[in-house]
C-alpha cells in the first residue's frame, strides 16, 4: 500500500523512476496506478543516484573490513553496477563508440544505435572503471556511504542539466518525453532533491553539485555540435562524466 504521508503523485513518480533507472526488483503492489510524465519523474533522479551510489559505498565498506582498499573499491564497483549503473555506462559507450565513428549527425546517431560495443566505446569503458575505483580508492572507505552517495546524486543532476541544456530533433526515440517538456520547473525539482543531501556535507555536496553541472552541460554542447541534439545515451553519458567530475571533486577536497 502507498504511504498516505506521501502525496501519491511524487510517490508514483519516485517508484517509477527507480525502476527506470536501477535493477532494483519493485513488488507489483508498490508500483504506480496513475499515469505518470516522464520528465517530471526525471526530477528525481539525484535521489534514485544517491540510494544506489550509498548502497555501493555501505557494500565496498564492508568489503573493506577484510581486503584492500583497492579490492574493496572494485568490489563497490561491481554493486554499483549490478544496482544500474551499467545502464549509464551503455549510453557512454555508445557515445564513445559515435565520436570514434568520426561521422556526424545522423549517421553518428546510427553508430550509436547498433548494439555491439566497438572499440573506442570498449577503451572508454575501462577509462570509467578505471577512474571511478581509483577515485574512490584515494577517499576514505569509512566515507563512501556518503561520499559515493553524494557523487552518484551530482553525477544524476549533470544528467538533469543534459536534458534541461540539450534538444531533441528527431521524431522518435525512448528520450524524448524527457528532453522535450524538461525545463525550467523540472531542474529546481531536481534541485531540491539533491539539497536534500546538503546537510551531510555541505562542503562536499556544493563542490561535487559544481563539478557534476559543469561536465554534464560540456558534453550536452559536445553532443549538440557532434549528434545534433540530446539522446538517451547523451543522457546516461552525461551521468558518467558528471560522477567521475564529481568524485574527482571530492578527491581534491579532501587532499
Amino acid at each position: 500500500m502507498i504511504p498516505t504521508a506521501i502525496p501519491a503523485r511524487l510517490y508514483a513518480e519516485f517508484i517509477f523512476l527507480l525502476g527506470f533507472l536501477s535493477r532494483i526488483p519493485i513488488p507489483s503492489r508498490f508500483w504506480p496506478r496513475q499515469p505518470v510524465s516522464p520528465a517530471s519523474a526525471l526530477t528525481f533522479a539525484p535521489l534514485v543516484g544517491a540510494l544506489l551510489g550509498g548502497l555501493a559505498g555501505g557494500g565496498g565498506t564492508l568489503c573493506a573490513l577484510g581486503m584492500p582498499p583497492r579490492a574493496a573499491a572494485w568490489g563497490a564497483l561491481a554493486l554499483y553496477a549490478l544496482l544500474g549503473w551499467s545502464l549509464h555506462l551503455d549510453g557512454w559507450t555508445d557515445l564513445a563508440d559515435g565520436w570514434g565513428s568520426g561521422k556526424r549527425g545522423e549517421a553518428l546517431r546510427k553508430v550509436m544505435k547498433d548494439s555491439r560495443i566497438g572499440g573506442y566505446g570498449a577503451i572508454f569503458l575501462v577509462v570509467a572503471l578505471g577512474l571511478w575505483t581509483s577515485l574512490a580508492e584515494a577517499l576514505p572507505p569509512g566515507s563512501w556511504p556518503l561520499l559515493l552517495a553524494l557523487g552518484a546524486c551530482a553525477g544524476r543532476f549533470a544528467l538533469l542539466g543534459a536534458a534541461f541544456f540539450g534538444t531533441y530533433p528527431w521524431e522518435t526515440g525512448l528520450a524524448r518525453d524527457y528532453v522535450i517538456p524538461f525545463g525550467k520547473v523540472e531542474l529546481f525539482r531536481g534541485l531540491l532533491c539533491a539539497a536534500l543531501l546538503l546537510p551531510l556535507g555541505p562542503r562536499q555536496w556544493l563542490v561535487s553539485m559544481t563539478a557534476a553541472f559543469l561536465a554534464g552541460w560540456g558534453l550536452c554542447r559536445f553532443a549538440r555540435h557532434l549528434l545534433g541534439g540530446t539522446n538517451g545515451d547523451v543522457l546516461g553519458a552525461a551521468a558518467v562524466a558528471g560522477e567521475l567530475a564529481a568524485l574527482a571533486a571530492l578527491v581534491l577536497v579532501r587532499s
